[in-house]
């Protein structure tokens, strides 16, 4: 008899230690709809008329400590779900070489370079095209 008991809550353990494909999904969803509620509850938007007289929400103030717990609620949810699409690039950024100062510097200038150079460029075909443009509105006028 006490085989079998056990057996059942180790196959209840089990099943809540199963992942579902969607309860990531689900539970990233139902925390961003729960962070809005507690938004929407400190801007005043909902709690207006209902629950007013109910002693916890007798003052402004201890309704706006409730919408931070649902709003804290919510975000922790929120990340929780998110967290496991982050993990992998946690361990992948200890993986990184980062490159030395001088190779920084090498490349920022290049970067800037190039920016100077395509700005330069834009200048000239701006002078180069705005008389012919000016040239043009003026047949249409």
């Amino acid at each position: 008899m006490a085989e079998k008991k056990d057996e059942k809550v180790g196959k209840v353990i089990a099943m809540l230690k199963k992942e579902y494909p969607f309860e990531g999904l689900l539970l990233g969803l139902l925390g961003a709809l729960v962070l809005i509620l507690g938004v929407y509850i400190f801007e005043g938007e909902l709690l207006q008329i209902r629950f007013t007289d109910w002693f916890i929400f007798a003052t402004d103030l201890r309704i706006n400590i409730f919408a931070f717990a649902i709003m804290a609620i919510g975000a922790i949810a929120l990340v929780v779900a998110l967290m496991p699409f982050f993990v992998p690039g946690f361990k992948e950024l200890n993986r990184v070489t980062w490159p030395n100062k001088s190779v920084m510097q090498n490349h920022t200038a290049r970067v800037f370079g190039f920016m100077i150079i395509l700005a330069f460029m834009f200048v000239l075909y701006d002078l180069v095209f705005q008389p012919i443009f000016d040239y043009l509105y003026g047949l249409g006028a």
